[in-house]
Parts: structure tokens; sequence; C-alpha cells
């Protein structure tokens, strides 16, 4: 079980303390359960859950292209693949900030719109955009090499200076996010979200990147989506070993369908996984920005409370009842892992809010 986009500032101790009492879930398994650190992050600790940690080693936009294997074929041979977020940027007296409501989640016609004016204003110089069911695009740009960027899910409720591109070799890709911002601020689409009160779009923020020479090679799929030569076609017995997952992630649904499976949308509740599973594991990846569009706003508080009320409070539940017999929640890069006889360890002192995943 993971919050994909709730990281605690380095001050973190007051933040980790002001949800104190509206997750009593994530509160519980703060005390009682089990801690370890993930120097990968969620992603490296769901690749090695799944016996494959060269995937989650890989450059994040690569597993993720394996989710639009039509849309990356044939690929040119110096193209860089980068995932590129639609965020909104409120600008400040002294910074620019992103909220975790700016992570945005378009629709699918709002997607199709940007992938065909994106075509027609940059297309001649080969830059294309193609997108995936979770909301982002994937962003191909010949010529231009890959380099370290921040996901932007890691910089929500900050100042994002810090987290631009540095570097000298950084200043083509930040023109070109200047280009992109130019052109988004002309875009129809965006009166459109704002008639309806939606924020508009501001930018494509581009991380995860990765050329396409190399290839991962997972099953007989590759990160393109193409056969790779010589491997063996997955059986169904291989998919039926990987747990059931559930996540709008990008990553996540590209990683599955590299190995065989298919990623689930997230159930509107706990019980609804347990009613329909009969995998021994699921894995299920869950976002506050998310959570904010799909329950019509309020505070980061607020969209915490509801995911621990429809998915970690369940799951005690679950577990006191023999339904589930543990369950991990991850959260700012921290793993907290609970089982049955994680509720009788009653000598561990209470932490109050995320002061546990701090």
């Amino acid at each position: 079980m993971v919050i994909a986009d709730l990281y605690l500032p380095q001050d973190a101790a007051a933040a980790a303390t002001t949800a104190c009492g509206a997750i009593p879930g994530m509160e519980r398994a703060g005390r009682f359960g089990g801690r370890s650190v993930l120097a990968g992050g969620w992603r490296t600790a769901i690749a090695r859950l799944i016996g494959r940690p060269d995937l989650g080693a890989a450059a994040p936009a690569r597993v993720a292209a394996a989710a639009l294997a039509t849309a990356t074929r044939a690929p040119a041979n110096d193209a860089t693949l980068w995932i590129a977020t639609p965020v909104h940027l409120s600008a400040g007296l002294a910074r620019v900030y992103l909220d975790h409501a700016g992570l945005l989640r378009l629709q699918p016609p709002e997607l199709a719109v940007l992938e065909t004016e994106f075509g027609r204003t940059f297309g001649s110089a080969g830059l294309t955009l193609a997108s995936f069911a979770s909301g982002d695009l994937l962003l191909r740009t010949p010529g231009l090499a890959a380099l370290p960027t921040t996901e932007p899910a890691r910089c929500a409720g900050a100042d994002v200076a810090r987290s631009l591109p540095q570097g000298p070799t950084a200043g083509e890709l930040r023109r070109l996010v200047a280009e992109i911002e130019m052109w988004l601020h002309t875009q129809p689409l965006n009166e459109i979200r704002q008639r309806r009160g939606e924020l508009p779009v501001t930018t494509l923020w581009p991380w995860g990147a990765q050329g396409e020479g190399a290839r991962v090679v997972a099953g007989a799929t590759d990160a393109a989506g193409a056969a790779a030569p010589g491997a063996a076609t997955p059986g169904a017995a291989a998919a039926q070993e990987l747990p059931e997952a559930y996540g709008r992630d990008a990553w996540l649904q590209g990683l599955w369908r590299l190995l065989g499976g298919t990623c689930r949308a997230v159930p509107a509740q706990l019980e609804e996984l347990l009613a329909a599973t009969s995998a021994r594991r699921a894995v299920l990846v869950t976002e506050v920005g998310e959570e904010l569009q799909r329950g019509g706003g309020g505070t980061v508080i607020e969209a915490l409370a509801r995911l621990d009320a429809r998915f970690v409070s369940p799951a005690w539940r679950a577990l006191a009842r023999g339904a589930l017999t543990s369950f991990t929640l991850i959260v700012n890069d921290v793993g907290v892992r609970a089982d049955r006889a994680s509720r009788f360890k009653i000598w561990r002192r209470r932490r109050a809010g995320l002061r546990a995943f701090a």
C-alpha cells in the first residue's frame, strides 16, 4: 500500500504531527508496525517484491513506455523518453510553488487535445507526446540527452526552484520547458478548464528520462513494447504469480504490462479489493493529488484522512478478522509492515501523525 506523492520536507517534525488524530490507521501502523527506510523509493521496493530489481533500477520512463506499445514502436535511435506530468505551478512573491492539487490528472479527451496541438507546434522538430491512462504523457525528444531530474511528486508542497534541472547540460531541457509553458499559455484547453473551475496546466514537468537505445527485456516485450529478440513468451502462470496491482501510476502500469499482467483501477474501498481478489498479494498505489481531485478538493490532511478511512484503517480491521495476514504502508520512502501480531505490541509509544514516516 503506497501513498506515492506524499513526501515530507527536511524539517519534517512539524509536518509529521500536523495530521494527528485525523489518520488513525496510519498512526497505528507507525506505532505498531516494523519500520524500514527504502533507499530506492517505493518503485524499487515493488520491483524487489516481484523479483525484478533490475526493473526497479531502470529509468521510470523506460518502464512506463511499455504501457504504450502502439505509440512507441520504431523509435528514433537518438530519442530520449521522459514522463511529462501536467502540473499547475503557483507563483508567489518570492518563489514558485507546487501544491498537491497542482499534480494534475487530465482526462483522455484533454490529453488527446494536448497530443494533437503539441504535434502541430513541435512536431517539425521531431518532438512528440503520447498519453498514459494515468493522466501523464510520454515526451520523446530526439537529440536531447537524458539527464537526472526530480519527479514532481517529490516537490509537492514545496518551492520548485531547487528541483529544476541543473548543470551545464540542463540548458536545452530548460529552454524546451520554457517554450512548452508559453505554448500552454495560449491553449484553449486551459480556458475550458478554468471555466469548469479546474486548475489550468501551466507546464509539463519532464522526469524519468532514458534514451531508447538500451532496452529493458521482460518476458516477450521490451520497454518500447516491441518484441524482444530471443525472449520466451510468458505463459499464463507467469502472470498469475504476480501480485494484483491497483493504481493509475504510469510506471506501475508499464511494469505490469512488461511482466504479462494488468494494472487495475484503484477501488473505492479496501473491502472491494479483498472481495474481488484471490491473489495472495496485492499492490495498491494511491495519490494525495488524485484524492484531492477525486474528492472535490479540501486540504492535504483531509485527503489523507479519506485515504486512511478507505484503505489503512480497514486494513487493520481485516487483520483482526483474518482477511489479511499482513500489510505494508509506504510513505516518504519509509515502509511500515504490520501483521496480526503487531496489534499486541502495546508497549510501543504512540507516534503522532506521520512522525513514524519522517
